[in-house]
């Protein structure tokens, strides 16, 4: 990997972290060897930003639906969570 994908990597992971901007990365303009990699953090961008979303939206008190796909291994530990407490508040 080149300097210049790693620094593109490391701000889009930067982004993924901090930023509410949602933008997919553009792979083509990395270096083939680090494709793969940006792929991953797109997938990676789009599991945080759908967990961002669920949590924000029962912050606000919203009644939250459970997501319609599976996909999205942090998420589902996340509904797992709301899940049981709100099982624990009933009882």
């Amino acid at each position: 990997m080149n300097n210049k994908d790693a620094e593109i990597l490391l701000n889009f992971l930067k982004d993924i972290m901090y930023s509410r901007r949602y933008q997919n990365l553009n792979v083509t303009i990395l270096e083939p060897s680090s494709q793969d990699l940006g792929e991953g953090l797109n997938t990676l961008s789009k599991y945080v930003r759908e967990c961002k979303k669920y949590i924000d939206d029962i912050c606000d008190g919203k009644e939250v639906s459970k997501p319609e796909t599976d996909d999205n291994p942090l998420l589902s530990h996340i509904v797992r969570l709301t899940d049981k407490l709100k099982e624990d508040n009933n009882t």
